[in-house]
């Protein structure tokens, strides 16, 4: 598996995009890293390092995701929350959809046959 990060840059506002990712496309002009995934672990390539210590945090750590909340009929709030441990399929699957936009980051996902 490869992961290649990208800034993201403004861009048209699409339907089939995430309402929170709306307006945002990667920009393959700036390159930060590419990340390859074998045997459970990762190796990093920085194109640019100025956003390294970041990059290396989030996809050496494990991984959350929120699947699902509400609120019971008694009044009591609730989240469902999902781990996954560093460099597995899901935790990076998790970082590229939700957690690197929050950086003004993006990624693609080349997955191996």
């Amino acid at each position: 598996m490869r992961v290649t990060v990208y800034e993201i840059k403004p861009g048209p506002r699409t339907a089939a995009t995430p309402s929170w990712q709306q307006g945002t496309v990667l920009d393959k002009r700036r390159k930060q890293c590419i990340i390859t995934i074998k045997d459970g672990k990762g190796s990093f390539k920085f194109v640019d390092p100025s956003r390294e210590k970041l990059i290396r945090e989030m996809f050496d750590a494990p991984s959350s995701s929120f699947v699902s909340g509400g609120k019971s009929p008694d009044g009591h709030h609730w989240d469902a929350i999902e781990h996954h441990p560093a460099w597995s399929v899901e935790a990076i699957e998790a970082i590229v959809k939700e957690q690197l936009y929050g950086f003004n980051l993006g990624a693609t996902i080349e997955y191996e046959d």
